[in-house]
């Protein structure tokens, strides 16, 4: 069978899109796409692999078995492999350094997905990830101990506009890594009282869906309610700091 109308990548797209709104699907729907990602992902490139989103691989448009076979596709391709910088020589060839740029700069855009649907296959469905062959929770493996390698940026925007205020007032903290996820800020606890770390999360605006006039409170994303689950999942109990609530105190 050959698709139709839609390739591996754009099938993606659209499932990414979908699953970010959190859209409830019709049934008709979700045969199609189901049948049609069927037939994509045996043909998936590595680059197609890590555009697929957390949400995505998690949601109900990927029942187990089209779970399975893209983890044994992402296995083939070795998703999430290190980046290789394109190499510039003394007389490079112009057009293939400027298409090797391209395919780093996507795949840097996007590699971090694999890493977290990792992390949740391996928190949120053990069972499922026990059942995988042996061959594809081998290359999981491989995946989690790479995700150790992955840096945690320096805090920017809101969370860096938090981290001002606090340390004004008295208050240090850092920025640090949970598995694959970055974590904003962290509030050491005064020496001797035996308490927890305080972990900010800094929802900025691009966390929320954008406002209807009759909604009163922003409503957060799918990525990330997906985010926060995971993070709870790896230990963390985070205090949240919401911009629309932060900006409001400005005012």
């Amino acid at each position: 069978p050959a698709l139709a109308p839609f390739s591996g990548r754009m099938l993606i797209q659209i499932g990414n899109c979908l699953t970010q709104l959190g859209a409830k699907h019709p049934s008709r729907f979700m045969d199609v796409y189901q049948e049609q990602i069927a037939i994509a992902i045996p043909s998936l490139s590595q680059e197609d692999c890590e555009l697929v989103t957390p949400c995505l691989a998690a949601s109900p448009l990927l029942p187990d078995a089209l779970r399975r076979a893209f983890l044994e596709r992402c296995a083939e391709v070795d998703a999430g492999a290190p980046l290789v910088a394109p190499e510039a020589s003394a007389t490079p060839e112009i057009a293939r350094y400027q298409r090797d740029a391209e395919v780093y700069r996507r795949r840097a855009k996007h590699l971090r997905n694999i890493f977290v649907i990792e992390a949740s296959i391996r928190k949120e469905t053990w069972a499922f990830f026990s059942s995988l062959p042996a061959e594809v929770r081998s290359y999981l493996d491989r995946v989690h101990e790479r995700s150790k390698e992955l840096k945690h940026p320096k805090p920017l925007g809101f969370a860096a506009e938090v981290a001002l205020v606090l340390d004004q007032l008295g208050v240090p903290t850092w920025s640090t890594m949970a598995g694959p996820l970055e974590v904003h800020l962290v509030q050491a606890n005064t020496p001797g009282v035996e308490a927890e770390d305080v972990v900010y999360e800094c929802n900025e605006a691009e966390a929320y869906c954008a406002m209807r006039q009759e909604d009163r409170t922003p409503q957060l994303t799918m990525a990330t309610k997906f985010r926060h689950k995971l993070l709870q999942r790896l230990g963390l109990q985070l205090v949240h700091i919401n911009y629309w609530e932060w900006s409001r105190l400005s005012e």
